[in-house]
């Protein structure tokens, strides 16, 4: 016997052709009792593909239990197969204070205790990240060994049917578990430091109040003559703008962007962030006639539509362009150039997309439509070259890269501006 027997609460319950028993476990059971998943496929390499994709991201969701006070999972599925696991049922009779329970006949039977003999195999079906942060994070602090996870618990056997039963178990449940949308975690997150910062700017900022697209994807509606931007991109420029005070690699400042996507920083770092933001939205003003145009007008709602035409228009009208620029912006950043130099550098380049650089490449004249698929990089590259700055990476070839895109071995780029 591996583990000593375990008796869990439980509910018994039934859906489909599956019987499943929904308990909980301690953080310290869970890393007891559950194996990691290996008993899904008989092939070694199967199991260690699934072995590396759990490694890649159990680090930071152990984080978040080590961080995060509020923190919270949903109900891990495990697949339970081998030794002699036994349900007994719990009578609910007539309570002396409340009386009757006044339950359906099937409820009265659904309420009991699982025995566990200690011979079982558990392995978890659907949350196989979880169970891993879990035991990483008790490792790291063994205090959080008492805290308790919900557990769904399904059988499993261990022949090629019983296999293939648990393979589109896991797989079904993976098909169809929604994802959070980018958009919900905009609105929601109360961790994320850039949807906190996207939803203090749309409320606060006066530039940018009532112009803003509340979407679900990046590009406006192509009827849209009123926003700027969407709320998407605007949480995708928070994010480009904000540059890390650190000396060392890209990889640590890549590290400390995601850590406060996950972990909700300090106020005193989320109101630095709001203001330099705020100071990045008031020098696009500044700096572009068009925008100052569009925030001093009080009676014309309908500014953004001369501005984003059927032509192609301004590029700073069009979220896909405000997401480059900003990049460009992040990059001069970077590389110590302050943040008015920057933005007013860039603010001269040429900004009509139906003519060069951009004609081909970010706005497409036969389809009259922004090309969706360019590179960012591409993007990010003609912006920097235009005001005498080198690509991100030095060996980045943008001639070669650019003719690619328009199709022509002999284009050229217009000259940096002075």
């Amino acid at each position: 016997m591996n583990t000593k027997a375990k008796t869990f609460p439980a509910l018994r319950c039934h859906m489909g052709d599956w019987v499943y028993y929904v308990t909980f476990m301690k953080f310290s059971d869970v890393a007891c009792w559950i194996k990691r998943t290996d008993q899904i496929h008989q092939s070694k390499e199967l199991r260690d593909m699934i072995q590396r994709e759990l490694t890649n991201r159990v680090g930071p969701i152990a984080d978040y239990l080590l961080e995060q006070k509020e923190r919270f999972f949903n109900a891990i599925v495990v697949g339970v197969y081998g030794g002699d696991p036994q349900w007994y049922p719990l009578d609910i009779g007539e309570s002396p204070i409340f009386g009757d329970a006044n339950l359906e006949s099937d409820s009265r039977h659904s309420v009991g205790l699982l025995v566990l003999e200690g011979d079982e195999k558990l392995f978890a079906i659907d949350g196989q990240h979880r169970v891993e942060a879990i035991k990483l994070a008790i490792n790291r602090d063994p205090s959080l060994e008492s805290e308790e996870q919900s557990m769904i618990f399904v059988a499993h056997r261990i022949d090629e049917n019983g296999r293939t039963r648990t393979r589109r178990l896991f797989s079904t449940l993976n098909r169809y578990a929604k994802p959070v949308s980018k958009g919900e975690i905009i609105a929601l997150d109360e961790d994320d430091a850039f949807a906190i910062i996207t939803r203090r700017l749309v409320e606060n900022l006066t530039l940018l109040m009532g112009r803003v697209h509340f979407g679900k994807t990046a590009p406006l509606p192509s009827k849209d003559k009123t926003n700027l931007t969407s709320i998407i991109a605007l949480y995708e420029i928070t994010q480009l703008v904000y540059v890390p005070d650190l000396t060392n690699a890209d990889a640590e400042k890549k590290q400390q962007l995601k850590k406060i996507k996950i972990r909700r920083p300090s106020d005193d770092l989320l109101e630095e962030i709001y203001q330099e933001q705020v100071c990045y939205w008031r020098l696009l003003e500044k700096h572009f006639p068009e925008y100052q145009k569009m925030f001093s007008s009080v009676s014309e709602k309908q500014i953004a539509g001369k501005y984003r035409t059927r032509e192609g228009g301004h590029l700073m009208f069009r979220p896909a362009g405000q997401q480059a620029f900003a990049k460009a912006v992040r990059t001069m950043l970077e590389r110590g150039v302050d943040m008015e130099s920057a933005v007013a550098k860039l603010s001269r380049v040429p900004m009509q997309l139906n003519q060069k650089p951009w004609a081909y490449v970010l706005w497409n004249p036969s389809t009259k439509r922004i090309n969706a698929t360019v590179s960012k990089v591409l993007l990010e590259s003609i912006f920097l070259y235009l005001v005498g700055e080198k690509p991100r990476n030095k060996k980045y070839d943008l001639l070669s890269q650019y003719r690619a895109v328009v199709n022509d071995p002999q284009a050229t780029l217009p000259d940096p501006i002075k």
